[in-house]
């Protein structure tokens, strides 16, 4: 084995705010960690990040170092290769330094070639910049789920060997403890409700959604989540009295409302993987999701799958579930048992195997 002094995992992620990439970034370090401690790993291993960066991941094996000047994508690029020369560097956020060779780095999708009108001018031309010199330079590239690695293969020329699947965890809320005070704001305990839960991301296809609600006026639904305006493109959002939007939920929040809702909702254009239906299914929550991109591979028959245009259908089978108990409780037992099989600590262990072949 050759001798390498350190591995480095590019803490940007901790000074931004939480959605399903930083999710991966986040569970796969507190995966890596307790794994490192376990075996007695050899090598050091740090989380190094832009100055004055605080965390709360609560780590026994990996230590916390910041360095640097500048923030966000320039210290990522300038400072990071620098700070992180004497090893390999592990980015779990879909950037990475182009001038860093030693390195792996996670891709979750490539929404911004097949869906670019979701997202700004520069955020896409940026990504797809990168994605194309780091898949040139890169012998191992991580990514999310089987259908990610041909998706991203197919646009941007990386052959398929190079990838290796490592899929997100579903067991991370179970730390968590519910928030039930969140269920104050939507009356959750009146008829029950349809729940959803995305960014304003245009490929998530609320517009779906809102044109259901509007179908079903008796039927209350609760959005939870937000978005970057710098990033998305707007999404026209329905004022209907049966519709409560939250915005951004704490994790707290979120299990309550996973634990409370009668139907979740997630009729996506596009996804690497879909982190949210996995949560709601390891919640107990009948799933009802689109027929789309990785959400069959990840959710098999635990779930009633959707069109993504048609209002009329996902209204029947909100219905369908809605008025049956039984069905419901099918889904739910179904759910539970797809949802255990996703665990951060099985995939992280795939990325501990691939540092070590590069240190072979």
């Amino acid at each position: 084995m050759k001798s390498r002094r350190i591995i480095y995992i590019n803490g940007r992620f901790l000074t931004q705010s939480i959605t399903g990439v930083q999710r991966y970034a986040r569970e796969m370090t507190l995966a890596l960690d307790q794994i490192f401690q376990k075996i007695g790993f050899e090598i050091p291993v740090v989380l190094i990040a832009p100055s004055h960066t605080a965390s709360d991941l609560k780590l026994k094996y990996i230590s916390l170092t910041t360095c640097g000047y500048l923030k966000g994508h320039l210290w990522e690029q300038i400072e990071l290769p620098f700070y992180t020369k004497d090893g390999i560097l592990v980015n779990f956020c879909n950037c990475a330094p182009l001038l860093k060779r030693e390195q792996i780095v996670a891709i979750h999708d490539a929404s911004v070639a097949a869906f670019p009108q979701s997202f700004s001018f520069f955020f896409r031309t940026w990504y797809g910049f990168m994605y194309s010199v780091l898949g040139k330079k890169l012998n191992r590239i991580m990514t999310v789920s089987n259908f990610s690695a041909d998706e991203i293969s197919r646009y941007y020329n990386i052959p398929k060997k190079n990838f290796v699947v490592a899929y997100n965890g579903a067991d991370h809320l179970k730390r968590i403890v519910a928030d039930d005070a969140v269920l104050n704001k939507i009356d959750a305990m009146r008829e029950g409700y349809v729940l959803a839960v995305g960014s304003r991301n245009p490929s998530k296809n609320l517009s779906l959604i809102l044109a259901a609600a509007e179908k079903v006026p008796n039927v209350r639904f609760v959005i939870a989540g937000g978005g970057s305006r710098r990033i998305f493109q707007e999404v026209e959002k329905k004022e209907l009295p049966n519709i409560r939007y939250l915005g951004y939920v704490t994790d707290g929040e979120l299990v309550a409302l996973y634990r409370n809702a009668k139907i979740f909702v997630y009729p996506s254009l596009y996804e690497g993987f879909g982190i949210p239906p996995l949560e709601a299914m390891a919640h107990g929550c009948p799933v009802i999701v689109s027929n789309k991109a990785s959400l069959p591979e990840v959710c098999g028959d635990a779930v009633l799958y959707c069109s993504t245009s048609d209002s009329d259908l996902l209204v029947r089978q909100i219905g369908e579930l809605w008025n049956n108990e039984s069905k419901r409780d099918s889904l739910r037992a179904k759910g539970i048992e797809r949802a255990s099989l996703f665990t951060w600590r099985t995939e992280a262990q795939k990325i501990v195997l691939l540092l070590r072949n590069m240190m072979t």
